[in-house]
């Protein structure tokens, strides 16, 4: 008995901390009509286009759009969000309860427009991809964590793109996260179920005009990412392979001895398009070994244990981060929002940086 109450314990406690892989809960501003996002931007806010592509269920609450259960079926589709113009680095200034939505002040997310096919889909990007200039032309993934809602989700890479710069294509891969602490092994399942469709996702980004590929995972979404380019390496794909540009692997809160196993079945020249960004003062992926039974987490490891695999590490632990878990330096620290901009709009690597 006191074994169990104190499991029980340490479980509620991780879940508390672990909390920080979720960003804002729904869209807390809309969705909103597309005369609210014209309107928006007529008073100085931001407009970005976010590609969607998720195995999430669809929503009753028109407030989630998608909801945390999982469908069998990949949704493809775009939103726009709005950044106002007094927004600060790092943060995602959502509204409190009770005020009213501001777009000089608040984030604002149109109504999505879902796409019935592939092709569809496709001709879309492909159609906003031919809007930039030959050095922009290329796509971010982004794949988040754990803890996370859909709308959530949504406003991380939009603040994230916004704040480095990227002047590609942002594609969000959202996969069934229940986007609540005690979720973690519904969590953990759902990621490693959606493996399949991030892969075929990656299949119909082939067939784009885009030039470069970047790819950003969060947390749990590492163990996602990493499974499914593992998958797509059995079959050899000199021409995607040639094109993919960064792999960022942000925080990932992956058992260490599985993530060195799944790195052996990398060549070493494809090792070389990742980066790891870890932070051994971690809160949320210490709490997370804890439940693991001891056993550490990536993100949360010494910089020469990765490096040691042929990865290339940025060590974030001397980063200052405004949250009480350091579990989100990748988007929150200004510093390192930075540092990737650069990376970004480099044609090299961010490990070249």
């Amino acid at each position: 008995m006191i074994e169990f109450a104190k499991t029980f314990g340490i479980v509620t406690l991780c879940a508390g901390f672990l909390m920080s892989c979720a960003t804002v809960e729904n869209f807390v501003t809309g969705p909103e009509d597309d005369t609210a996002i014209r309107n928006a931007q007529t008073l100085g806010a931001t407009k970005h286009r976010i590609f969607v592509a998720t195995t999430r269920a669809r929503s009753n609450d028109p407030s989630e759009v998608f909801s945390g259960l999982r469908s069998k079926i990949m949704t493809l589709g775009y939103l726009d969000v709005t950044v106002p113009p007094e927004h600060e680095t790092g943060r995602i200034e959502k509204l409190k309860p009770g005020q009213k939505a501001n777009p000089r002040e608040h984030f604002l997310v149109s109504q999505p427009t879902l796409l019935t096919s592939t092709t569809s889909f496709q001709g879309n990007l492909n159609g906003a991809l031919g809007l930039l200039p030959e050095s922009d032309k290329n796509i971010l993934v982004f794949v988040h964590g754990y803890n996370t809602s859909f709308g959530g989700a949504v406003l991380r890479l939009t603040q994230f793109v916004h704040d480095t710069g990227y002047k590609g294509i942002p594609i969000l891969f959202s996969w069934a996260s229940l986007g609540k602490p005690h979720g973690y092994v519904y969590d953990l399942n759902s990621a490693l179920q959606s493996r399949d469709q991030l892969e075929a996702l990656a299949h119909i980004l082939r067939d784009t005009d885009t030039n470069q590929f970047d790819i950003l995972a969060h947390s749990m979404g590492n163990l996602v990412t990493i499974e499914a380019m593992r998958n797509l390496v059995r079959i050899p794909d000199p021409d995607a392979e040639s094109r993919l540009r960064n792999v960022i692997l942000a925080h990932p809160d992956v058992d260490f001895d599985l993530f060195e196993a799944q790195f052996k079945s990398f060549h070493d020249k494809l090792k070389e398009q990742f980066t790891v960004l870890v932070s051994t003062d971690d809160r949320a992926l210490g709490l997370s070994r804890r439940i693991a039974g001891g056993i550490s987490r990536a993100g949360a490891a010494k910089p020469k244990r990765l490096e040691e695999l042929g990865l290339n590490v940025i060590d974030l632990s001397e980063v200052d981060e405004k949250s009480s878990t350091n579990h989100t330096k990748f988007a929150a620290a200004p510093e390192i929002v930075r540092l990737i901009g650069r990376g970004f709009r480099s044609s090299t690597a961010l490990s070249e940086q």
